[in-house]
């Protein structure tokens, strides 16, 4: 009998140049937690009400433009004691209205994890690594690259297989063309200058979308220049280019056996969203990734889409919906290879932080483990800052009908993950966590199934 297995590895580090560190060194402190106040009415004839209220560390702050000079705006701090007030009168105050500033530090920072097991056995992992700041654009990054031999216990030193000067890369999905043993990795970049990556999508669409590929045929030993890929539209006339992170798969049964799909954001003009015209959905390839189509649609407000074959050999697919964050998870199947969905609908008992969540299937084996499919991603808050906890994984007995098994792996504030299962049967998950900051690190949970049944 196999004793329960959890352990953790660290595979990606932040750092300044080629020296990695545990934690990156940030710029700004948070020292507590915010204090929920209302806002008060004008302070005087010259001003007026702007906002409810600005939720800082230690203090608050309510914002009034002046009514005489709209570009004057006042900001009264509340609930002070004489000390502080000295000083902040002292203080260089910066205005952060991009959500960046918060999250600046020196050097760089890793987020946006994707994780696959190669039919050699080999694990590659991959992300983001941005520089100066952790935000959604804004600044310029590349992307990095780690490998396993030994199943997930230890790694290479990250390098760079990726890298565009000026631009800042939206890293999409990781997947094999096991037929040809070729690893590939896809992504699309927009300018580094670009703070409002959302404000960006119809701007990217009507420029002609499109993607990169790099690829590896030693099983990611070394990896090749990029090519540019223009997906062809499906009869619908969606476009679309990658979604961001995790792995795809290529599907191992059915009359659509060999096709590699990934998650996508598809674009048509006209069409309503959170981002007019976009939305989640798929991409698919059926000569080995050199030309690509446009797939599934997902509906309004979907994003983030993560994929995995059923043992039945359907798509499931779970996306974030950004109209509705918080009551539950929605899904989606697919039946044709990718093409449509017949079924759309939401599992509520995996509410949580609407964040991008790992997907794999766990093959029935030998010593009757039944077939399973499992799902991470944060269940918890993260007091101190706005952010995900308690990263959890889900299992499925029923080809993701039910999710009713859970079992927490860690605590700490974390955010992103992705799933990928050795050939041993270790099921691993790499996920974004840090100590105080939800993306401070990429480690990797190895654990099996007698732990997860434990």
């Amino acid at each position: 009998m196999t004793d329960p297995l959890l352990e953790y590895v660290d595979v990606f580090l932040p750092g300044q140049g080629d020296m990695l560190t545990q934690a990156p060194a940030y710029h700004w402190e948070r020292t507590a937690a915010p204090t929920e106040v209302s806002a008060k009415e004008g302070l005087s004839e010259q001003t007026e009400r702007r906002t409810d209220a600005l939720h800082t560390y230690g203090v608050t702050a309510n914002f009034y433009t002046s009514t005489r000079d709209p570009n004057s705006v006042l900001v009264a701090v509340i609930g002070t004691d004489r000390a502080e007030r000295k000083k902040l009168a002292r203080a260089k105050i910066t205005m952060d209205f991009t959500n960046l500033r918060y999250h600046d530090f020196d050097g760089f920072g890793i987020h946006l994890p994707g994780l696959l097991v190669t039919d050699a056995g080999s694990v590659v992992a991959v992300c983001q690594r941005r520089h100066g700041g952790m935000g959604d654009g804004g600044h310029e990054n590349d992307v990095l690259m780690s490998r396993s031999a030994d199943g997930g216990k230890t790694w290479s030193r990250q390098r760079v297989i990726y890298a565009k000067q000026g631009q800042y890369t939206f890293l999409g999905a990781i997947v094999e063309d096991r037929i040809s043993g070729t690893l590939l990795l896809v992504g699309w970049d927009m300018p580094a200058g670009v703070v409002d990556d959302l404000g960006y999508f119809s701007t990217y669409a009507e420029k002609g979308g499109g993607f990169w590929i790099v690829q590896s045929t030693d099983d990611g030993l070394t990896w090749s220049d990029a090519r540019h890929v223009d997906p062809e539209p499906n009869p619908d006339g969606w476009t679309g280019w990658p979604n961001n992170s995790v792995h795809g798969v290529q599907l191992a049964a059915g009359p659509h056996r060999g096709r590699l799909v990934v998650p996508g954001f598809l674009y048509k003009e006209g069409e309503p969203g959170e981002v007019p015209g976009v939305r989640g959905g798929l991409l698919f390839s059926d000569d080995h990734g050199e030309t690509w189509t446009v797939g599934a649609v997902l509906p309004e407000g979907s994003d983030e889409v993560s994929l995995v074959e059923t043992a039945g050999g359907e798509i499931y697919v779970s996306y974030r919906r950004n109209t509705c964050r918080r009551d539950g998870r929605t899904f989606a199947r697919s039946r044709d290879g990718g093409q449509g969905f017949y079924e759309l609908g939401e599992h509520g008992e995996l509410s949580g932080r609407p964040v991008h969540v790992g997907l794999a299937r766990h093959g029935a084996a030998a010593d009757n483990h039944p077939d399973l499919l499992l799902f991470s991603h944060p269940v918890g808050v993260n007091q101190l800052i706005p952010g995900g906890a308690d990263m959890t994984i889900y299992v499925s007995q029923d080809g993701g009908r039910t999710w009713p098994i859970s079992k927490l792996i860690d605590r700490r504030p974390c955010r992103y993950s992705d799933l990928a299962v050795t050939e041993d049967g270790t099921v691993l998950c790499i996920y974004t966590v840090g100590e105080i900051r939800d993306s401070e690190k990429l480690a990797v949970a190895r654990f099996n199934q007698e732990w997860l049944f434990a």
